[in-house]
């Protein structure tokens, strides 16, 4: 799901911020996009995950504060929201993973 926001907000920054209630943030939302393409891929490909998960919830965490500020704009949205608490809800899942990524890491390798 990160390579495919990433791609989305990457190609269409301005069409995909506003379907995501990010707001008319194209510049902003470019760059969440090349970061979705770059934790995602490393979530994927990259030896240990659990540092690419860590930067997934931190790049969640920056997200859900980005949707929280244009939900409380004036004329703020649902979508806006409703996107501030998947945010804040997936960083706790992948904030969770993280951890559990990185026990199995150590059980793996007790020397380091």
């Amino acid at each position: 799901m990160t390579l495919g926001f990433g791609v989305a907000l990457t190609a269409r920054p301005r069409r995909t911020a506003a379907a995501l209630g990010l707001g008319e943030r194209p510049v902003l939302a470019g760059a969440v996009g090349l970061a979705d393409l770059v934790v995602g891929s490393g979530v994927l490909c990259g030896r240990p995950r659990w540092p690419w998960m860590a930067a997934r919830a931190a790049l969640n965490l920056v997200l859900a504060g980005c949707y929280a500020a244009e939900a409380n704009r004036p004329d703020g949205n649902g979508r806006a929201r409703a996107g501030a608490i998947a945010m804040a809800s997936l960083t706790v899942v992948d904030a969770t993973l993280t951890l559990a990524l990185a026990k199995q890491r150590g059980q793996e390798d007790p020397g380091r």
